[in-house]
């Protein structure tokens, strides 16, 4: 038995879609009884729980095997995290696999990195099993500028001329979903990068060819955008964090392409065209 944490969420929801497909037993950890119904609609068997209420874990987890969790960015995601991997440990858990980010380390030169990092030690010195899923940027972020795209043709972001490894969370959660079906996958950690590393420009080219008319990319800087940020109710400690990870792309520390999708899932990782198609009605096809 599989519990998915994070599984209304933008990988979670594709693992639960692999799972379901799969025929595989498993369940989702769900805090919010709309959702729960909405999954148990399409035949998801749920479990309540919420990671900030560590005293719903244990039912929860009552026949659990394996765990696979993802969170959102939120202030206080080392804490939920830890929570849940010593639920699972109580439990008696075998095998914890997690989404994380690439390049993930308690002495990572990014907060949000040493975020991370600090979970997965948690999870190393817990005696499970582990996995660690550590994507780059997702291509899925793209659909936060869907709006602007459709409405100005335009999408802003802080990357100067850096390339990125965008990767699609549909190939995470593939990786991910083979750790958890597949014997051979305990404590390996797999830094996850789509199959190419694409500038602002090419991104907008690619997202053109799909919607069928003209989109450009603008560069802003990194104070605009905590501006944006802020201005949409993020945090400003979540802000700046973002910032130290737009910062990395200028100096070429985001364009590092990786072999690690085909490698686990015995198939290419999905392209940037391949995304801007699949959603080309999200960013006004003509």
């Amino acid at each position: 038995m599989i519990l998915v944490v994070g599984g209304t969420g933008t990988i979670g929801s594709e693992v639960v879609r692999l799972l379901q497909e799969a025929k595989l037993p498993f369940k989702a950890l769900v805090r919010d009884a709309a959702k729960a119904r909405e999954l148990n609609a399409r035949g998801v068997q749920t479990a309540a729980g919420d990671l900030r209420e560590p005293r719903t874990l244990p039912a929860a987890l009552g026949g659990v095997d394996k765990v696979f969790v993802v969170t959102p960015l939120v202030p206080d995601q080392v804490q939920m995290r830890a929570a849940l991997i010593t639920a699972a440990k109580t439990a008696g858990v075998k095998h914890f696999v997690m989404s994380t980010g690439i390049g993930a380390a308690p002495d990572s030169p990014v907060q949000i990195g040493r975020w991370h990092g600090e979970n997965q030690q948690q999870v190393q010195e817990s005696g499970m099993a582990w996995t660690f899923v550590q994507p780059g940027f997702f291509m899925q972020n793209l659909l936060m500028y869907a709006q602007a795209i459709r409405e100005k043709g335009e999408f802003y972001m802080p990357l100067g001329e850096g390339k990125v490894s965008w990767i699609d969370a549909r190939d995470i959660a593939a990786v991910a979903v083979q750790a958890l079906t597949k014997p051979g996958h305990e404590n390996q950690a797999y830094p996850v990068t789509g199959p190419q590393a694409l500038s602002g420009a090419e991104v907008a080219a690619a997202l053109s060819a799909a919607a069928g008319r003209p989109v450009r990319y603008v560069a802003i800087t990194l104070e605009q955008a905590k501006q944006a940020m802020t201005g949409m109710g993020m945090p400003e400690s979540l802000a700046d964090a973002m910032n130290e990870l737009y910062a990395l792309a200028p100096p070429g520390y985001l364009a590092g392409v990786l072999d690690t999708v085909p490698k686990v899932t015995g198939r290419p990782a999905r392209t940037f065209a391949e995304f801007a198609k699949a959603h080309a009605a999200a960013f006004g096809a003509a």
